[in-house]
């Protein structure tokens, strides 16, 4: 088993609709591990997509290679950055109508013609990631793996900065030791013991971070002798 410390930076501001009130859409201090699967090129989606999920396909080609990817945790206090967005026609003319905007000036004359209902937001504003906050996850692969310099993330396809070093480790068995960063819940392993816990309710899946955890460890060579649970894959029984 390989095992990869990733440090990251930003270095654009970053967005992830994790949370949405009313016209307000807030990124959580977080990076979730299916995001940095699918950053990392380990998983490929399909380019148009008619809607369908393909969590479960998509993450088990990576457990069938033994490759893992832990979400992504703020090392830092968070900094965040608020904007304002407008969606709204720039043409000469528009009117609101339900759900829609229209900027076809016939429809004043024809009311059977109706603007199609828009799914995204037209007004309102962003809380992203600023530029220079950092983090680490870590990935486990059963092969070596090279882990890119850049990646790109969240829905602007921000760009982020990537320092990996490889970590020399031993495995112990442990009681009761506190894992500082975030962990999905779903990818441990069914024999580890978990503890108390904080959660973040987010999705696609809710995170827990500072859990109690008792069970096979990786004891890595660092300065923090950090212990990162073994044998975690992607949950994928969707």
């Amino acid at each position: 088993m390989h095992i990869y410390c990733c440090e990251f930076e930003l270095m654009e501001n970053l967005f992830f609709a994790s949370r949405e009130v009313n016209n307000f859409f807030q990124t959580e201090p977080v990076i979730g591990n299916y995001a940095l699967a699918y950053a990392l090129g380990l998983c490929r989606a399909n380019y148009h997509n008619e809607g369908e999920i393909t969590y479960a396909t998509d993450l088990e080609q990576l457990n069938e290679v033994g490759i893992y990817v832990t979400p992504g945790t703020l090392t830092q206090e968070a900094r965040f950055t608020v904007v304002q967005f407008n969606a709204l026609s720039d043409s000469y003319w528009f009117q609101m109508e339900q759900n829609a905007i229209s900027v076809n000036r016939q429809r004043i004359f024809n009311p059977k013609l109706k603007a199609r209902a828009t799914n995204f937001p037209q007004i309102g504003r962003l809380k992203m990631l600023s530029i220079g906050n950092k983090g680490v996850f870590y990935v486990t692969s059963r092969d070596e793996f090279r882990v890119p310099r850049y990646i790109r993330l969240g829905k602007f396809m921000s760009k982020a900065k990537i320092s990996a070093r490889k970590q020399n480790y031993r495995k112990n068995q442990v009681e009761n030791v506190s894992y500082p960063h975030y962990l999905n819940p779903n990818d441990l392993p069914p024999e580890i013991q978990v503890g108390m816990f904080d959660m973040l309710n987010i999705r696609p899946t809710p995170l827990i971070r500072h859990v109690q955890l008792s069970g096979d460890f990786y004891e890595l060579a660092d300065k923090s002798k950090t212990k990162l649970p073994a044998r975690m894959k992607f949950y994928t029984d969707f």
